[in-house]
């Protein structure tokens, strides 16, 4: 089978979407499935990582702006599934701007339709939807937007993780002891909130802090690495290739919302989490709600002083809660279960 994956990434898209779908294409290619990449060359992209990974990439104009033109994105969409595939594909979409209107255009050229979402705020014309968030109405979600017909993969059930997490999560245990912080807000971290928290250690005792571990893949990392440099403990790391360890080896983090949420939650690990995107604080909100992880709202709100507050008062026995409550939501085999789904479209 071949299956064709149309997702972007940019400084502004961030990179979450093309890493779950790499993730995905993984697993699928272990099943015998050929997958290829349809994706717009932004700034920021990471099609290399994708390409590194043995994946072709099939490059669309980059002037092409989707929200005003989606149909000549499916067109030219539709012009590249024509030249590389010799059967009808599977096609997955992993796009906000992409809707029924774009989908319905691929349909007669493609098999089945895959849909990722984690929105619900449009219409879907899709074999397959899948949406691994967390909300408190996750059943009746998607009922007027998709036909019956659809299949629907709902819930941290579903989060797709790579495989080192599913390995990591066999010896992981709740965390008691919180001397050992992971800073890390996403590939991009457009609110500059690690700079933020790296500022409000400062402020702190020594002892407060045995290791902290700074994750930064943004744009600023002079900026970030002198941050780091005279504070005792604190060590960064750029383009890590297998974060799961750094999560493993924490005792507490301080992230961003989004799919890190999952990869926090499959190895136990607390966290503190500052919504950077508003589409990321109703499952946030939930989710603080199960006693699963710490809101601490919205990002481009939060001060140096709130962080370093929150830091000063680490709630302990809150925290080992949290560990253990974020444990039950996420198991790492969501992949597995997605990729097994797809293949029983057939």
């Amino acid at each position: 089978m071949q299956i064709f994956v149309r997702v972007d990434s940019s400084t502004n898209i961030g990179t979450g979407h093309v890493m779950r779908c790499l993730t995905l294409a993984k697993q699928l290619k272990k099943m015998n499935f050929d997958v290829e990449f349809i994706s717009k060359k932004l700034g920021g992209d990471i099609s290399q990582l994708v390409k590194k990974n043995g994946f072709k990439v099939h490059h669309l104009d980059k002037k092409l702006t989707i929200s005003k033109s989606s149909i000549k994105d499916a067109e030219q969409t539709i012009k590249i599934i024509n030249k590389n595939s010799k059967i009808l594909p599977y096609l997955i979409i992993d796009h906000y701007d992409l809707d029924i209107k774009w989908e319905k255009r691929l349909r007669e050229f493609v098999n089945k339709i895959i849909v990722i979402d984690d929105l619900a705020d449009r219409k879907h014309d899709c074999d397959l939807l899948i949406d691994q968030n967390f909300y408190n109405n996750l059943k009746n979600r998607y009922n007027k937007l998709l036909s019956k017909r659809t299949v629907k993969l709902l819930g941290p059930k579903y989060a797709m993780l790579r495989d080192e997490f599913f390995e990591f999560r066999k010896k992981v245990k709740p965390r008691k002891k919180f001397r050992k912080l992971l800073i890390s807000f996403g590939g991009t971290d457009s609110t500059n909130e690690t700079r933020k928290v790296l500022k409000s250690i400062k402020f702190l005792r020594n002892e407060k802090l045995e290791r902290v571990y700074v994750i930064f893949g943004g744009a600023n990392k002079n900026e970030i690495k002198k941050l780091c440099q005279p504070i005792p403990n604190v060590k960064l790391h750029s383009n890590v290739k297998n974060i799961a360890k750094f999560m493993y080896n924490s005792d507490f983090a301080i992230g961003a919302g989004g799919s890190t949420i999952w990869e926090r939650f499959c190895l136990g690990l607390p966290t503190y989490v500052s919504v950077v995107a508003l589409h990321q604080k109703e499952t946030t909100d939930a989710l603080a709600k199960k006693e699963c992880l710490i809101n601490m709202g919205m990002a481009n709100i939060i001060t140096v002083k709130r962080y370093a507050k929150i830091l000063d008062n680490i709630d302990k026995k809150k925290l080992y809660r949290i560990s253990k409550n974020s444990l039950k939501i996420v198991d790492g085999k969501g992949t597995t279960r997605v990729a097994n789904h797809i293949k029983k479209l057939n």
